[in-house]
């Protein structure tokens, strides 16, 4: 019969094995984060891109109604300017985008702050994650913006959804995203 050898005594976890767990903690950590990034950095461009297409829509109408954009153009010419008082932004936004496939062009998908929607006929304030300057003008292109999403700061305070009157003492800087 062998005799049992002694038990070896219960030691714990080693320094050399809290490294390696460390370091595979790390390298799962340093994987997954690019991921995120990427995702973020995806949906920042998808914004960038359906605010370029808004804005492009907003140029072909003031090309059509001799330099002025739907806010400076009576309704009954064809505009939305009698919508201005009211404070609300989808009628100008609906006025040139209703030519696009799909509602969702209005609704960032960064912001989660405001509900996308399928169909015109949902359409409201709340569906629109960008600002409208009713006050732009294409006589000084660099001087002025038409639109934008809420990483825009005018003197130090975040410009909301909405109608944003720009005016020429306005500090605009942008917020990191």
């Amino acid at each position: 019969m062998k005799p049992l050898a002694p038990k070896a005594p219960n030691q714990g976890i080693t320094l050399l094995e809290t490294l390696v767990l460390l370091i595979i903690v790390f390298i799962l950590v340093a994987l997954l984060s690019p991921a995120h990034i990427v995702h973020r950095k995806a949906l920042e461009a998808l914004c960038r891109n359906n605010l370029k297409q808004i804005d492009l829509e907003f140029l072909i109408f003031e090309s059509d109604y001799n330099g002025k954009f739907p806010m400076q153009v009576p309704v009954a010419q064809g505009g939305t300017m009698e919508f201005i008082n009211s404070g609300h932004t989808f009628p100008h936004f609906e006025k040139v985008t209703q030519k696009l496939t799909v509602p969702t062009i209005l609704t960032c998908p960064y912001d989660k702050a405001h509900q996308a929607i399928t169909n015109w006929e949902a359409l409201n304030d709340l569906s629109i994650s960008y600002f409208l300057n009713v006050d732009v003008s294409t006589n000084n292109p660099s001087q002025s913006i038409l639109s934008g999403d809420r990483f825009l700061l005018a003197n130090g305070r975040t410009v909301n959804h909405g109608l944003f009157t720009l005016t020429s003492n306005e500090n605009i800087t942008l917020t990191g995203r």
